[in-house]
C-alpha cells in the first residue's frame, strides 16, 4: 500500500516524499500534470495525475493508499482564494471518504482554530473542518510561519536589489514562531507511518522551530551570514499593495495577506490554549535554512 502525497512538487510535499523514500516506502505523488512526472518516476515514485478540485481523479489517486498527506495550496491568483479553498477542501474530503483512506495527515497552520480575521490562514480552517472525520485517523499539523516565506526578500538583499530586509510584519521586535519546511516534511512523514495504536482518532499538532524570530532577528541572521549590517524595515500597506499588484495578484488576495499579517501582529493568530494538542519543536534554525539555500 502506497503513501499518497498531494502537493508533491512544493516545498513541504517534496520533503514528505524525500522522508518516505528514505525509509524505502512506496510513495505515490499526486500532481496536477505530467510536466514533472518523470522527476518522480526516475526515483521509483508512482505518479497519479489529479487536480485538487477533481474529486473523481483524487479518489483514484487515493485508492489503496495507507495514508494520505492532504494540503490546500493557496490559490493566490484566484479572484476569491477563500472560495477556491472550499472547492479543494470538499473535493479532498469526498475523495478520502470514497477511497476509504485509513489515515490522513493534513497540512494546517497556526491560527487554523479561528474562523475569522486570519486572512489566508482561514483556508487552513476550512480544510480542517472539511477533513475532520473523513478517515478513521486524522492528524492536523498546524505549522508556524514558514522560514522559507522570507526567501524572496532575502534574495533581494543577496542580489543587491535591496539594502534592507523588507518586512510585512509591522512590529519588528515581535517574536513569532517559525518553522522550516524540511521539519514539516519530517513530522508529516513520521505521522503518516506511525503504527495505528500510536495515533488517536483526531490528533492536533502544533509544529514550530527550535526558537521564535522577530523580523529584527531574521535581519541579524542575514547580517551575520553576509558579513554586513542588513536592517529590517517595515513595509507600509501601500508598499505591500504595490508589490502584489505588480505580481498580478487580485485585490482579494492582497486583502487576505494584509489581514493575515495584522493577525500575527495583534496576536489573533497564535497557538491554541484550550485544545488538547501535541507541541513539537523542529530541529532547523533560520541559519540552517539560510545555509541550505
Amino acid at each position: 500500500m502506497s503513501y499518497a502525497v498531494t502537493g508533491a512538487t512544493g516545498h513541504v510535499g517534496s520533503a514528505v516524499v524525500d522522508y518516505l523514500l528514505a525509509q524505502s516506502l512506496p510513495v505515490r505523488a499526486v500532481i496536477r500534470s505530467e510536466n514533472k512526472a518523470e522527476s518522480f518516476r526516475s526515483r521509483h515514485v508512482e505518479v497519479a495525475i489529479a487536480d485538487l478540485i477533481d474529486a473523481e481523479a483524487l479518489t483514484k489517486a487515493f485508492q489503496g493508499a495507507k495514508a494520505v498527506f492532504a494540503m490546500n495550496p493557496t490559490a493566490l491568483t484566484d479572484p476569491d482564494l477563500q472560495a477556491a479553498a472550499v472547492k479543494v477542501s470538499d473535493a479532498l474530503a469526498s475523495a478520502i471518504k470514497a477511497a476509504k483512506v485509513e489515515r490522513v495527515v493534513v497540512l494546517s497552520s497556526e491560527g487554523a482554530d479561528k474562523s475569522s480575521k486570519t486572512g489566508n490562514i482561514l483556508t487552513a480552517h476550512t480544510l480542517e473542518e472539511a477533513l475532520k472525520g473523513t478517515a478513521p485517523q486524522v492528524v492536523m499539523v498546524r505549522c508556524a510561519s514558514f522560514m522559507e516565506n522570507w526567501n524572496n526578500t532575502i534574495s533581494a538583499v543577496k542580489s543587491g536589489q535591496s539594502s534592507v530586509l523588507d518586512s510585512m510584519f509591522q512590529k519588528l521586535d515581535r517574536k513569532i514562531p517559525h518553522v522550516a519546511t524540511n521539519d514539516i516534511g519530517r513530522v508529516v512523514a513520521e505521522y503518516m507511518t506511525k503504527p495505528n495504536s500510536e495515533v488517536d482518532k483526531l490528533v492536533i499538532i502544533e509544529l514550530e522551530g527550535p526558537e521564535d524570530y522577530s523580523p529584527n532577528d531574521v535581519a541579524k541572521v542575514i547580517s551575520d551570514a553576509l558579513g554586513k549590517t542588513v536592517p529590517a524595515a517595515v513595509m507600509t500597506e501601500e508598499m505591500i499593495r504595490g508589490l502584489f499588484n505588480k505580481l498580478g495578484f487580485p485585490k482579494t488576495t492582497v486583502d487576505n495577506y494584509i489581514e493575515m499579517f495584522q493577525g500575527f501582529d495583534n496576536n489573533t493568530i497564535c497557538w491554541t490554549t484550550g485544545e488538547n494538542v501535541i507541541r513539537i519543536k523542529g530541529k532547523l534554525t533560520f541559519a540552517d535554512v539560510l545555509n541550505k539555500n
